[in-house]
This record gives structure tokens, sequence and C-alpha cells, in this order.
């Protein structure tokens, strides 16, 4: 943006238009560059001679955190996790994921840079302060939604059908539950992608609430518990947990976030309102 404080001329809608192209350009080159240099970066070397690199850093804490080695089904029977390749080419796009989830938190602070300076112009003194901290909480919620799809949800999620499958295969078979690996990796990772991103969507809700983009009018009792419905049925869908647990726990998970922003930029748009009446009251 041209314009340097709130009350300058406002640049016209092709000259806003110019300057997002050329900010998310340099959002992609971030992500281009970072994923490179992070994929290359070394993780540790097994045996102190095998390098390691970072890019297979998350398909190893999948392995760890969403497949075990042995499964009780609900029918109580133990059952063995045999991991088998699903194709010759699965690890060339396991490495793509990972490659491209190492990219997207590395360009995080870039991204979180340009949006910041996309629209600080436009900001009173007093809203500078605390978009300057927002610049962290953009990325810090990027990675917040990755861990918690990670550590959380994609377990959830593959703990229970691995222990509803054997419910449908009759006695006298084999004890042993077949994973491909390509297919529990890559599905973790685009879980973590998509949490990663839902992660920042209270950031976005507050910020436009704060400066007056979306009215807070719009987010009454009523519609907060459709949101909240709407947050508990992703929950149902991402979770076949049939005890409710892990619907529940997806569904707080995305709610409370966004409950929080809402109230704080509610609270921050009167703030700013308050403000811009006195200012009008004082210039006058």
């Amino acid at each position: 943006m041209s314009e340097s404080s709130p009350n300058d001329k406002e640049a016209t809608i092709w000259e806003h238009l110019e300057e997002l192209i050329i900010r998310l350009r340099r959002i992609v080159i971030a992500f281009i560059i970072a994923t490179a240099i992070l994929s290359a970066l070394p993780a540790g070397f097994e045996g102190g001679k095998l390098y390691t690199p970072l890019i297979t850093v998350f398909p190893r804490i999948i392995f760890r955190r969403v497949i075990p080695p042995r499964i009780t089904a609900f029918n109580g029977k133990t059952y063995t996790v045999v991991v088998m390749p699903g194709s010759e080419f699965e690890s060339i796009e396991i490495l793509s994921y990972s490659a491209a989830l190492l990219g997207m938190i590395g360009a995080a602070p870039v991204a979180a840079k340009e949006i910041w300076e996309y629209i600080e112009p436009a900001l009173y003194p007093h809203e500078k302060q605390f978009m300057k901290r927002y610049v962290a909480l953009f990325t810090v919620a990027f990675i917040l939604g990755v861990i918690f799809a990670i550590n959380v949800v994609a377990p959830l999620i593959y703990l229970m059908m691995y222990k509803l499958y054997p419910l449908f295969v009759p006695n006298g078979y084999t004890t042993l539950i077949k994973v491909e690996i390509s297919r529990v990796v890559l599905f973790t990772l685009e879980l973590a992608l998509a949490f990663g991103l839902l992660f920042e969507i209270p950031i976005v809700i507050y910020l436009l609430l704060a400066h007056g983009i979306l009215d807070p009018d719009i987010f009454t009792p009523t519609m907060m518990k459709y949101i909240f419905l709407g947050a508990m049925i992703v929950g149902a869908i991402i979770s076949p947990d049939p005890s409710g647990l892990g619907m529940t726990l997806i569904g707080l998970s995305l709610y409370l976030p966004l409950h929080i922003a809402v109230h704080l930029g509610k609270k921050r748009a009167i703030e700013r309102k308050t403000l811009e009446q006195i200012k009008a009251l004082v210039e006058s």
C-alpha cells in the first residue's frame, strides 16, 4: 500500500492489486527457498556416518505416532501391524509432501511479514504495536496445527480404524493388519497441512473484526451456535471414533480458538470505533 497513514489519500484498486501480486510472489519464492534449504538440512547421522536429511523427519514421526506395532481390536484380539509398500513410486510422493510441509513452515514468517507490510499503512499507531506480534503468532498457529494433526488427529483416526477392521474378519484368518505406508503418511501430512491452515483462521477472523472489515454484529449467539455445530460436524467427519470422544476433542479444538478470536475481535472493534468517534469530535 502506498499511503502512509489512515488519513492519507487511498491508493487505487489496481495499485493495491499490483502490490498484492508482488507480495504473493515473494511468499512463493520464500516457500521454494525454504523447501530446498530445510529439506537438505541434516536431521542427524545414523551410526555416526549415514547422513539423514530433515525431509525424512515427518514420515518417521508419523510412523512412531500413527502406526502402532500391535493393535487390540474391539473383539479383544491382538493383531500385529505389518507395514508394506503400496507402489514403487510412493517414496517420491512421501518426500514431496514432507518437503511441502517444511516449506510452508519455513515460509510462514515471510508470509506473515508480507501480509503485515501490506496492511500496516492502514493501521493506527496503537494497532501497529499489536500487529507486530501477529507475525510470530501466524507462524506459531500453523506449527501448532501441524503438531495437533500429527500427534492427536491422525493417531486417533487410524487407531479407531484398526480396531474396527478385525470385526469383519472371520475366525481362522491370519492375525495380521497390512498397512500401506504411502496412504498413512500422505493422509497424515494432508491433515497436518489442513490443520495448520485451520489454526490460522481465528487470527484472520480477529483481524477482519478488529479492523472493521467484518461487521461484529454477524457473530450473534445464534451464529456462534451454528459455528459450534459445524465444528462438531467436522470433528465427527474427521474422527471415526464411535465413542464421540474424538469428535468432541477435534470439534472443541477448532471451535474454542475461533470463539476467543471473535470475542477479542469484537472488543478491539469497539475500541477502534470509540477512538474514531473521539477523534472526529476533536477535529470538529
